[in-house]
């Protein structure tokens, strides 16, 4: 089995780095790290911020490396009062906050433009946040679109016209490209702030979704 882990900035990839000892591979034009766990082997990437970044790497995982999986780890803020910092929010589904009109992008985007994360993978996560005894998790829509959200009328407006509960800048991209290739995907997402240029703590919450893709890892 390959898997793939994509995280877009350098905190959300240094821990699997040192976890699994992975090795740089000199041969890529990607930041791309390669090891192995478990028989298992690992392609985790720095995919840069932003769709396109995230879009473009998690389709060279799949053409250079034939991944069986694609997981996106790493931090979001949150979209609504109850999603606290430090709660986790797996995708049910990814989809675009920043597509307009919404007709256009469901007639352009698998899933009606709601990207359906792996049942199977939503499952394992789930044992595995209770394994590590994460109380505070959702299963529940991400949004992306290529701005930082630091506004709370931005946030509120998300929200409304979503529903998601969480907001970042990759997980639709990698979702959607995964869905274009029939690859299963998830995205784990750790919430480091309210979306309203407030606090942040995306270096813990990193943290924390790379301990939780260890789990769904090891259980794979």
């Amino acid at each position: 089995m390959v898997i793939g882990v994509v995280g877009a900035f350098d905190e959300e990839v240094e821990k699997f780095i040192e976890m699994f000892d992975l090795k740089k591979d000199d041969c890529a034009i990607w930041d791309i790290y390669l090891g192995k766990f478990m028989e298992k082997d690992l392609v985790v990437c720095r995919s840069g911020i932003g769709k396109v970044n995230s879009g473009a790497m998690t389709q060279y995982l799949i053409d250079h490396y034939q991944v069986d999986l694609v997981i996106n780890s790493g931090c979001a803020g949150s979209l609504l009062s109850k999603v606290k910092i430090m709660d986790v929010v797996l995708s049910s589904y990814v989809t675009y906050h920043d597509f307009q009109p919404v007709r256009i992008m469901e007639a352009n985007v698998p899933d009606l433009g709601k990207v359906r994360a792996s049942t199977k993978l939503l499952n394992i996560a789930e044992e595995a946040l209770k394994k590590l005894e994460v109380a505070n998790y959702y299963i529940a829509p991400i949004a992306s679109g290529d701005s930082f959200v630091t506004d709370s009328t931005v946030r509120d407006y998300i929200y409304t016209s979503t529903g998601a509960y969480a907001v970042d800048m990759e997980s639709a991209s990698i979702g959607h490209i995964c869905k274009l290739n029939q690859i299963p995907f998830l995205a784990v997402r750790t919430i480091s702030d309210f979306s309203d240029g407030v606090e942040n703590f995306e270096v813990i919450a990193a943290y924390k979704s790379s301990q939780l893709v260890k789990e769904i890892i090891e259980a794979l």
